[in-house]
């Protein structure tokens, strides 16, 4: 879901038009942020129950044929010249990294493994750290010492949730109760290659809109992963296949909202708000499995919390920067 966001940032137009209506861009912004992580609650439940009865990577695909259908009319409605790009390549290498990341988040809160949705969450906030060094990496951004500092602090936090024994390491057995299983390292996976579709997002936004990406992602996905899905091929009763249709709708809406969300308000203000995901996935799993994560989740998600917000604060500051420098002389 989030993996659209970093596009745009703010938008004078979108702000305007909330306060039209009686709202600031950031009370407008906030709304949205919240509905995004309720429907993405939502979703990431579904698609761990659903995944009881059919193969994940079944379910990735139609998450991704179901929203094509949603956003197809929408941009057929504004224009087929929004779809129009001179860099092809860079939007499949997009959409690789964006289906990827999106299918291994969903293998990783499957049945298959006993990762609970809040420690998934906490895991999916690292995204900012990643998308730090990529974009040193690939982008050849100047990072300073501050943002290496924040994303290096972040890592550690990411090491304190799949990594228990971090707290005693200098004692012997530390690391003897240590289960680093194939969930965790998929919703890794998963942050590392949706941040690497941000970095490519902030190369294709100058000629491409949000809908046009997201219309783009979500046609490009359902022919990356069409022949997995003869693969992975799982029989569904009708019930399932309503469950699988209404999942899809709400992963749609709630990645909807997010983007509506960056678009009207502040990002350092609307940004914070995305990390009331991981309580609301601590009272679904509550609800659902009767589990609360334990010390060492809640102390590293704090640490990764803290350090992707100081990231995209500093961000914000020197977008704003960069804008007003210009007008200083």
């Amino acid at each position: 879901m989030s993996d659209q966001i970093s596009q745009n940032g703010a938008s004078g137009d979108g702000e305007g038009e909330s306060k039209a209506r009686g709202l600031s861009g950031n009370a407008l912004g906030a709304m949205f942020m919240v509905l995004s992580g309720i429907g993405f609650t939502v979703y990431i439940v579904l698609s761990k129950e659903l995944s009881k009865e059919v193969h994940p990577v079944f379910l990735a695909f139609w998450r991704s044929f179901i929203a094509c259908l949603i956003s197809v009319p929408v941009i057929l409605r504004v224009g087929l010249h929004k779809m129009k790009t001179k860099h092809p390549g860079l939007l499949l290498l997009r959409s690789l990294f964006g289906t990827l990341g999106f299918t291994l988040a969903m293998v990783a809160v499957s049945d298959f493994f006993t990762m609970s949705l809040s420690q998934f969450n906490a895991i999916s906030f690292s995204r900012p750290l990643f998308v730090t060094v990529l974009a040193a990496v690939v982008l050849r951004e100047v990072v300073g010492p501050h943002r290496w500092g924040a994303a290096g602090v972040g890592f550690i936090g990411v090491l304190i949730m799949v990594l228990p024994g971090i707290f005693v390491f200098w004692q012997p057995g530390a690391f003897d109760g240590l289960n680093l299983d194939m969930g965790t390292l998929c919703a890794i996976a998963s942050a590392f290659f949706l941040a690497f579709a941000i970095v490519l997002v902030k190369s294709l936004s100058a000629e491409l809109s949000a809908v046009a990406l997201l219309t783009y992602a979500n046609i490009l996905s359902s022919i990356l992963l069409l022949p997995f899905c003869f693969i992975f091929w799982s029989d569904a009763s009708l019930e399932t296949w309503g469950w699988i249709v209404f999942m899809a709708g709400t992963g749609f809406i709630a990645q909807f909202c997010y983007i509506s969300a960056v678009k009207v308000g502040d990002a350092s203000f609307i940004s914070p708000i995305d990390y009331l995901r991981l309580p609301m996935a601590t009272v679904a799993d509550l609800i659902i499995i009767g589990f609360l994560p334990g010390a060492n989740v809640w102390i590293g998600a704090a640490i990764i919390i803290v350090s992707a917000g100081y990231i995209t604060v500093r961000e914000r500051k020197k977008a704003v920067q960069r804008v007003a420098r210009p007008h200083d002389g």
